[in-house]
C-alpha cells in the first residue's frame, strides 16, 4: 500500500516537473522576476541570478529523473543518434568559435536540454505528452490573463502587442500558435467544453500578439492538417501530391496574394527589414561556410563580421530572424545538413504515425514539424539553448523514434476483423 502511494506521488511530482520545465522554457520565470523591457531586443550575454538559479534547479531535478531511468534513456538516445550528433556539434564548435567561452557555456546548456527532451520523449507517448503540453499551455493562458489584469506592463509591450509572460511578442505568438494547433487535435477527458474556451482564447491571444510570422504559420498549418490524412491512401503518391500542392500555393501566393496579405498584416515586402539583413548575413556565411562561427557566438562576438552586418543594417540586430541563417552562422553547412537529416527523419516518422494513428492527435507531430519549419523562416528558434520550440522538437523526434508496444491502433477491415498495426516498427 505504501509503495503504491509512493508511486502515485512520484508520478505526480514528475508531471509537475514537466510543467515547470515547459513554462521555464517559455521564459515565464524571467518575465515574472525581471522588470518589463522596453524597446527592441538587444544583444546580451548577461547571466541573471534568477535564470541561473531556476535553470540549476530544473536541471538538477531533471538529472535525478534521468538517472532513475538511465537505461531506457540510453536506449532512446541510441535511436535518435542523428539528434545526438547534431547536438554534440555545438560543444565541438568551441574549437573554432569566435567566442569559445560563450559557445562552451551555451552548448553545455543545449546538451542538458537535449538529454531532458530525450527523457520526456522516452517517458511519454506522443498522445500523453500532447495532453500534458496542452494543460501547460492552458495554464500559461490563465497566468497571462491574470497578469494582464494585475500588471498590464508585464503583458503588453510599448507598441501594443501582447508578449504574454515571455521575452517578446513573437515568442508569445509562437506559443499561442502551437496552442491553437494542439487544442484542435487534443481531446479533454473531463470538462470537454473547456477545450473550446481555451482554443478561442489562444486564437485571440495569437492575434493580440501582433506576430505576423506566427499567425501566418498557424493558419497555413491548420489549413493543411486534413490533407495529411490522405497518407492513408498511397504514401508516396500522397507526399508528392502535397509537395506539388505546396509549390503551387507558394507560386500563387507570391504572384497574386502576397501584396494584399502584407497590407492586411501591416508589413512590407521586405518583412520589416529582414530581407536586407539576410542579404548581409549571406555574405558573412560565405566567409565561414562549412563550420560557421561557433554555436551561439556570432552575434555576441562584438568584432569581425558582425560589425560589418550591423553597420550595413543600420541597427544592432540580436539575431537573424531566420533560424536557418542563424544555424549556418553557428555551425555552418555541416550543422545545416545535420539538421536537415534529423528533420527529414522526423517527417518520415511523423507521416507514418499519422497514417496508423486514427485519433486526431495523430496529426500533432507532423503539424508541429510543419509549424516549426515555417516559423523559422521569420524567427530564430531552430536550435536555441533551452527554448520551448527546440525542446518540443527534440521531444517529438524522440517519441517518434522510440518503439513502444503501447503505440498501436486498432484498424477494422470491411468484414469487422480487427487488425493491430504497430506504427513505430513500420516507421523505423
Amino acid at each position: 500500500m505504501f509503495a503504491g502511494e509512493l508511486e502515485v506521488l512520484f508520478r505526480a511530482s514528475e508531471r509537475l516537473f514537466v510543467i515547470v520545465l515547459l513554462l521555464s522554457s517559455m521564459g515565464i520565470v524571467t518575465a515574472l522576476t525581471n522588470p518589463p523591457h522596453s524597446g527592441p531586443r538587444t544583444v546580451s550575454t548577461d547571466l541573471h541570478l534568477t535564470n541561473v538559479v531556476t535553470d540549476a534547479g530544473v536541471n538538477l531535478v531533471g538529472a535525478i529523473l534521468v538517472l532513475h531511468r538511465w537505461r531506457r534513456v540510453l536506449r532512446a538516445a541510441r535511436k535518435v543518434w542523428p539528434l545526438i550528433a547534431l547536438t554534440l556539434l555545438a560543444p565541438l564548435s568551441t574549437a573554432w568559435s569566435v567566442d569559445p567561452i560563450l559557445t562552451l557555456r551555451r552548448s553545455a546548456l543545449l546538451v542538458v536540454s537535449t538529454v531532458l527532451a530525450i527523457y520526456l520523449g522516452e517517458r511519454y507517448t506522443v498522445d500523453k505528452f500532447a495532453r500534458l503540453l496542452a494543460q501547460t499551455l492552458c495554464l500559461m493562458m490563465i497566468l497571462v490573463i491574470i497578469a494582464r489584469l494585475a500588471a498590464p506592463s508585464y503583458v503588453i509591450d510599448e507598441w501594443g502587442g501582447w508578449r504574454g509572460l515571455s521575452a517578446y511578442k513573437n515568442a508569445f505568438g509562437e506559443y499561442m500558435g502551437v496552442a491553437v494547433m494542439l487544442l484542435l487535435l487534443v481531446r479533454f477527458h473531463q470538462f470537454r467544453w473547456l477545450r473550446y474556451v481555451f482554443l478561442f482564447t489562444a486564437a485571440i491571444l495569437l492575434v493580440l500578439s501582433h506576430s505576423a510570422t506566427a499567425l501566418v504559420s498557424c493558419v497555413l498549418v491548420v489549413a493543411a492538417l486534413p490533407l495529411w490524412r490522405l497518407t492513408r491512401l498511397h504514401e508516396r503518391l500522397t507526399v508528392y501530391s502535397l509537395l506539388a500542392l505546396g509549390l503551387a500555393t507558394a507560386v500563387y501566393f507570391r504572384s497574386t496574394v502576397s501584396a494584399f496579405l502584407f497590407q492586411v498584416l501591416g508589413r512590407d515586402s521586405t518583412l520589416t527589414g529582414r530581407t536586407h539583413l539576410w542579404a548581409l548575413l549571406c555574405t558573412a556565411i560565405s566567409k565561414h561556410p562549412f563550420l560557421g562561427y561557433g554555436y551561439g557566438a556570432f552575434w555576441t562576438a562584438l568584432k569581425g563580421e558582425v560589425l560589418n552586418v550591423w553597420i550595413g543594417n543600420g541597427w544592432l540586430a540580436p539575431v537573424a530572424d531566420n533560424g536557418y541563417l542563424d544555424l549556418c552562422l553557428s555551425l555552418g553547412m555541416l550543422g545545416a545538413c545535420a539538421f536537415a537529416f534529423v528533420l527529414l527523419r522526423c517527417f518520415i516518422k511523423g507521416i507514418a504515425y499519422a497514417k496508423f494513428e486514427f485519433a486526431p492527435v495523430g496529426l500533432w507531430p507532423i503539424g508541429f514539424l510543419c509549424f516549426f519549419t515555417l516559423h523559422n523562416v521569420g524567427e530564430s528558434t531552430l536550435l536555441t539553448t533551452g527554448t520551448f520550440p527546440t525542446l518540443l522538437f527534440a521531444v517529438i523526434a524522440t517519441s517518434l523514434a522510440v518503439n513502444r508496444h503501447s503505440d498501436v491502433t486498432s484498424i477494422h477491415t470491411t468484414d469487422g476483423v480487427p487488425l493491430v498495426r504497430e506504427w513505430a516498427s513500420r516507421a523505423s
